[in-house]
């Protein structure tokens, strides 16, 4: 597939010297709706792909890139002032907000969005009473989750894996310290961090952002407990999404097929039928609407 080829080249670490040819217009839509555009974009203009690359695609991308780098850039900034000086709590970040730093090698490949931090339940009023000028916007899920700001930055702050997800324990106790944003602040072992990915992947059917399967890729590529991360997901709930998310990692990134197939979970044949339909109508990037009512039968599959 032309396109498939195209968004490999552009968001591979060690990209190839052409760009594949492909319709640069669907290519723009497509890596800007996955929040692949601004890695795109710094790897047309400081690789051999941006020798043969159309112009037009090559100026869209960079406005991608620019804004993301500022946006990167001053939410870390933000979220390093509120944290330096909190003490004597755990703070674990998730999703993007713990991968820029850690996974990619440079801060506009991977979009932060809004933040996303772990709290356990019994600590979540101590620390927005240890945030200087932070406030609660919301809480969601039945106060599972709250959304917070201080005037600036919003961000949120939730007691498990996912938003809404259940107080999870060995997330807190398996974290690692993350120094640069202060004595509280941890990051999750790669076995949570992957878990994580895929709890938010299946909240959306599956129908995911491609940015996502890119740090699917990259956690597959570390050394993983297999027998952790496949026991964890069943007492999760996430064993049919697991198993999907481990098929489309392998069909986007081929490079992680091995991986995936060493981590995924053996399903029932029911299950397993019903997962793989799921799968089919979430490998093409470029089908960026879906027939009304599929998410959420998606969902219905492959959600904990």
């Amino acid at each position: 597939m032309p396109l498939l080829d195209a968004l490999r080249a552009l968001t591979s670490f060690n990209p190839p010297p052409a760009l594949p040819t492909c319709d640069p217009a669907l290519l723009g839509d497509v890596l800007e709706a996955h929040g692949l555009a601004p890695m795109a974009s710094y790897q047309l203009e400081h690789g051999r792909l941006g020798g043969t690359a159309p112009e037009a695609l090559r100026e869209r991308l960079l406005t991608s890139y620019q804004g993301v780098v500022n946006d990167n850039f001053q939410k870390l900034v933000s979220l390093r002032t509120l944290l330096r000086d909190l003490e004597g709590l755990t703070v674990v970040f998730l999703e993007a907000a713990a991968y820029v730093d850690w996974l990619y090698p440079h801060i506009a490949f991977r979009p932060v969005g809004e933040p996303r931090l772990a709290v356990s339940a019994d600590a979540g009023a101590r620390f927005v009473e240890g945030l200087a000028g932070v406030s609660v916007l919301r809480t969601e899920h039945g106060g599972r989750t709250a959304v917070l700001t201080d005037g600036k930055l919003t961000f949120t702050m939730q007691e498990g894996l996912w938003p809404g997800g259940p107080a999870d324990g060995p997330l807190f106790e398996r974290a690692q310290p993350y120094r640069v944003f202060g004595p509280s602040a941890r990051r999750p072992s790669a076995e949570d961090a992957l878990l994580g990915t895929v709890g938010e992947q299946a909240l959306l059917g599956l129908h995911a952002p491609l940015v996502t399967f890119m740090d699917l890729r990259e956690l597959l590529a570390l050394p993983l407990d297999l027998g952790y991360v496949r026991a964890r997901a069943e007492a999760l709930g996430l064993s049919r999404a697991l198993h999907g998310a481990t098929l489309l990692a392998a069909h986007f990134f081929p490079e992680s097929a091995d991986a995936a197939a060493r981590l995924r979970p053996a399903l029932g044949f029911a299950e397993r039928i019903a997962v793989e339909r799921v799968v089919e109508a979430a490998r093409d990037p470029a089908r960026l609407r879906h027939v009304r009512g599929a998410d959420q039968a998606a969902r219905l599959v492959v959600a904990p």
